[in-house]
């Protein structure tokens, strides 16, 4: 059964869908979520990445490297909730404590990790427990889908912007968000995206920016550069 366990849910996994925010309210803010999940038979390992950085250039120009924090839990023994989660925290309860349990489908193609909490050895009752569901999409991709870390009422747990959908990588947490995602600015492949899909969109995923920098630096012939640039130089 362990073995089940670990190739369930030992895996690494990066927030694609929310990347680059660009709004009235918040201006323009890049987002850098990831996170790590690490079974060895009798703890849980919870590694991750979390911040966002206003941006006034572009993403490299701004680039702010996020920490890699962590947390451990024993399967049956009580853990104090990690100093990072608490900062922003309305609820800041003394002496709050957590555990890990879990669930799995037996042919081992999904699995939920939930975080309980406790106080004075007795279940403290909150209305959302912080959860991450493993299992696959309809692309047959693994991804991690993260609920209850907000600290927004629902829950007394807070790591800044884990939520949502996550798509595994296989790159180690350790290297994810290390490095600007080009070795130089990327404003232009920036002003392309907005110019390309919507000048009043609100989220770009990491995927669509990847592409914008791919076709503006690495693919484009000179003639639609060219193009492009005068362009650009206009909207400027």
């Amino acid at each position: 059964k362990d073995i089940k366990i670990v190739r369930l849910f030992n895996r690494s996994f990066i927030d694609r869908e929310m990347y680059l925010e660009e709004t009235l309210q918040f201006g323009r803010r890049v987002f850098q979520n990831a996170l790590s999940i690490q079974y060895d038979g009798a703890s849980w390992t919870i590694l991750y990445r979390s911040n966002h950085f206003d941006m006034d250039c572009c993403p490299t120009c701004d680039f702010v490297e996020p920490e890699l924090e962590q947390f451990t839990l024993d399967e049956g023994k009580l853990a104090p909730v990690p100093p990072q989660s608490t900062p922003e925290n309305i609820h800041q309860i003394q002496d709050l404590m957590m555990s890990a349990s879990f669930t799995m489908r037996e042919d081992g193609t999904s699995g939920e990790i939930k975080i309980i909490f406790f106080k004075d050895s007795v279940p403290f009752p909150v209305q959302f427990n912080p959860s991450i569901i493993i299992g696959m999409n309809a692309s047959r991709r693994w991804v991690a889908d993260c609920g209850g870390f907000r600290g927004d009422g629902l829950s007394p747990f807070f790591i800044a912007d884990v939520v949502g959908l996550y798509i595994e990588t296989p790159d180690p947490i350790q290297d994810v968000f290390t490095t600007p995602l080009y070795h130089s600015c990327i404003r232009k492949a920036i002003k392309k995206l907005n110019w390309d899909l919507d000048l009043t969109y609100e989220w770009f995923e990491l995927d669509d920016v990847m592409a914008a920098i791919d076709q503006v630096f690495n693919q484009q012939e000179p003639e639609e550069f060219l193009e492009d640039f005068w362009r650009l130089v206009i909207v400027e």
